[in-house]
């Protein structure tokens, strides 16, 4: 569908306004701040971005299962956003699956972008492997560091990724725009923890993690000597200087990019769980006012997952941005790679949750019918033979 056939007088094609949020839909926080929010998506031109970046982090053993091995963790991104757009892998000839198998949550983003039909971004703030589909390269762009052992970044690249997406975002963003931001970046939980702690938010211990054994002393060793090695007293005041010591490339990227886009009057709906919550602890730290033009948009299984704690770090944080939740539910899938979900597994990544509710919001689509769509696509795969389905 070309960019013009979405208006109509100067109106978004999507659902219109002033309808209430959908059953299929969970708000946590400001029941009135989410539907101001809801009316204005509804009424803007949609547009989906997704970041993607590595870290050496991840390649700690322990720390991430998004990935078939801690190496492979480092593919992980550009294949996400390969198979996303392309609808296969191409530069290997596999999906990012974890240890057991279960297929990355591109698959869910896949199937919500096909419905939603709206423009779709790759940006790369510092993938390991470029990606083979088109996309938009940050020109200080780098591979963060593992962050026990080594700076996370240079302190001058840290904020050139931040200036970098937010000039980016001025570019893109203007008052008729609304966009779902969504990343792909394993062992991203564990640095986003460390971005917070540093810059004085309580984050040990209520981060998500790909595994239903979520590895919070492990997660917890690394930030001990990412501190002790720094030498740095925390928290610090300075955002870039924590992301330099502790971060990665990613969660400072997106937070220039968001300021980009509030700069130029877009909304954005954080499209992830609790490492969105470091993108929202850069911005409070810059003092960008968040109320109303920004949520985070997620899956029930991080809002249900016991082992972490997104309500709560939002709270601290930013507790006037609301949080959606897509309510979507593989009990009773076909497929045993998508009924882990519901035993904890994966649980959200490269903007499932957010990409979902933003479908249920903007075009009305009801759950069983992405449920089957899914569906659809898994069966697609197998037959491909880029996943395979395990007893």
């Amino acid at each position: 569908m070309a960019i013009e056939e979405l208006y109509i007088d100067g109106t978004p094609c999507g659902l219109g306004t002033h309808m209430p949020i959908p059953r299929d839909v969970a708000v946590l926080g400001s029941m009135e701040v989410a539907e101001e929010f809801v009316d204005e998506l509804r009424r803007r031109f949609l547009v989906a971005t997704y970041f993607i970046a590595s870290t050496r982090t991840s390649t700690i053993p322990g720390i991430s299962i998004a990935g078939a091995s801690p190496e492979a963790t480092l593919y992980t991104p550009a294949l996400d956003v390969e198979y996303l757009v392309h609808g296969k892998p191409i530069s290997m000839n596999v999906i990012p699956v974890t240890p057991d198998g279960i297929p990355t949550p591109a698959l869910l983003t896949r199937v919500a972008l096909e419905l939603l039909d709206v423009p779709t971004i790759i940006a790369d703030a510092g993938s390991f492997l470029d990606p083979r589909v088109p996309h938009i390269d940050l020109p200080s762009r780098r591979v963060g560091g593992r962050i026990d052992v080594e700076d996370a970044l240079p302190m001058d690249v840290a904020r050139n990724l931040f200036e970098e997406a937010k000039l980016l975002g001025k570019m893109l963003g203007n008052e008729r725009t609304a966009f779902v931001v969504g990343e792909s970046m394993p062992g991203g939980t564990t640095t986003a923890m460390t971005i917070m702690e540093a810059l004085g938010f309580k984050a040990v211990g209520r981060v998500s993690s790909a595994d239903p054994n979520n590895p919070h002393e492990l997660k917890k060793q690394v930030f001990s000597k990412a501190v002790q090695r720094s030498g740095l007293g925390i928290p610090v005041d300075d955002p870039f200087l924590a992301v330099a010591k502790f971060g990665d490339p990613l969660h400072v990227s997106i937070a220039g990019f968001v300021a980009g886009l509030l700069e130029r009057g877009s909304i954005a709906m954080l499209a992830g769980g609790t490492q969105m919550c470091s993108v929202l602890a850069i911005l409070r730290k810059l003092g960008i006012e968040l109320r109303k033009r920004v949520a985070i948009g997620t899956t029930r299984w991080i809002i249900e997952d016991r082992s972490s704690d997104i309500v709560g770090l939002v709270k601290d944080i930013a507790p006037e941005v609301p949080i959606l939740a897509t309510k979507l539910s593989f009990e009773n899938a076909p497929y045993q790679g998508l009924r882990a979900y519901e035993r904890g597994y994966v649980k959200e990544g490269v903007g499932a949750g957010g990409t979902l509710v933003a479908l249920s919001i903007y075009r009305g689509t009801e759950l069983g019918y992405v449920l089957r769509k899914i569906f659809e696509e898994y069966e697609r795969l197998l037959s491909l033979g880029v996943v395979e389905e395990r007893g």
